[in-house]
């Protein structure tokens, strides 16, 4: 167990909150190690000076100045649901594709770059056109051996209940 971890199971330790094994695992790494040691010590004494401390209930006064406390709604340029966490990764992705299109438009060397991605589409698009072709032919040639190919096939199957019979 390292310190870190330690450190994190130290508060619910002193309370009396973990289970058995997890807490005799953080009493033997307590027993090896001085800085968490002192650290367990720390939090007791801050924990007996809280204690120590009296309670003091608000008067009812302040309640009633507290409660009458209207709640303020500003206003919002973002909505806050723009605001969640989980939407941070696709806000860097977007501004990565702005700041990589604003290049190639504003940029000089973006028109040779514009060029070349061009050029390059061009020639994929022409492969790929020349492969449609050749396989069209193909399906063309293939198409004056169908009646030969499914009679093989009749052939082996008939062969095939043959041989189990």
């Amino acid at each position: 167990m390292n310190d870190a971890h330690v450190e994190e199971l130290l508060s619910a330790y002193l309370e009396g909150g973990l289970d058995e094994s997890r807490a005799a695992d953080v009493g033997r790494h307590l027993a090896s190690c001085p800085d968490c040691s002192l650290l367990l010590e720390a939090m007791k004494d801050v924990r007996k000076a809280l204690g120590a401390l009296p309670e003091v209930d608000p008067s009812p006064a302040l309640l009633r100045k507290l409660y009458a406390i209207p709640e303020k709604r500003r206003f919002r340029l973002v909505p806050d649901f723009l605001l969640r966490p989980s939407l941070q990764p696709i806000f860097a992705g977007a501004t990565a594709l702005l700041v990589f299109v604003s290049f190639l438009a504003f940029s000089p060397g973006g028109r040779t770059f514009q060029k070349s991605i061009n050029r390059q589409l061009h020639v994929g698009y022409s492969k790929v056109e020349k492969l449609y072709a050749k396989a069209g032919s193909m399906t063309d040639e293939m198409g004056s051996y169908k009646e030969t190919i499914l009679g093989s096939l009749k052939n082996v199957r008939l062969l095939q209940k043959g041989g189990e019979q």
